[in-house]
């Protein structure tokens, strides 16, 4: 019973489509970031700051949808767990996201390569399940994206651990500042997610 459940669960929740989507992104990113950390102009390993910023973001994108029912209203009206079901869902999905992404950056992995590509898979993927909590489904991706786009535009030069905290999509990840950032971000986004589940879209009416 619980095998079918978990299934129907994951089909309904569009898992399939999430894990290729994730797939796709890996290839990208490996592509992307070999790529530029062979060309000569380029500054090596460190400049792949633009793979390590932007290949997370599209991933947790991906998360957004998977983490609506077609009707949450209906999912706390079952007697199932529905809080540990959140968090396995998030929890399963972070991992498989994160050891994914860090096959993309292998080479190399302190300097943004793959310890960069986790910090930031935890980190945007805790404020697209936020994101779910405050927005709803659809919406979900809008934190992760505004904030991350607007951090990697903004691209700040200091080394502070203020700037490192605030702008942890694109520092080392040696910083520890911006890992504590990241994980604390994850940290509050799943807890939001499991506790209150995703926002029941409004249906109108009178």
């Amino acid at each position: 019973m619980t095998a079918r459940l978990l299934t129907l669960h994951l089909r309904s929740r569009g898992a399939p489509m999430f894990v290729a989507g994730v797939g796709v992104v890996t290839l990208l990113a490996w592509a992307a970031g070999t790529w530029i950390a062979s060309r000569p102009y380029f500054d090596g390993p460190a400049a792949r700051v633009p793979v390590v910023a932007l290949a997370p973001l599209l991933a947790a994108l991906l998360l957004g949808p998977t983490l609506a029912g077609a009707d949450e209203d209906l999912d706390r009206s079952t007697p199932l767990p529905w809080r540990a079901w959140r968090a396995g869902h998030l929890l399963v999905a972070a991992f498989v996201t994160a050891m994914a992404l860090s096959v993309a950056g292998l080479r190399a992995p302190d300097t943004y390569g793959a310890h960069a590509l986790v910090r930031n898979a935890l980190g945007c993927i805790g404020l697209v399940a936020g994101g779910a909590v405050l927005l709803g489904g659809r919406l979900a991706w809008l934190p992760a994206f505004g904030y991350v786009c607007a951090v990697y535009a903004a691209a700040p030069r200091q080394t502070s651990v203020v700037v490192a905290a605030w702008a942890w999509p694109i520092q080392p990840s040696t910083t520890t500042a911006s890992w504590l950032t990241a994980a604390t971000i994850f940290a509050a986004g799943t807890a939001g997610y499991v506790h209150g589940g995703c926002r029941a879209r409004s249906t109108g009416g009178p």
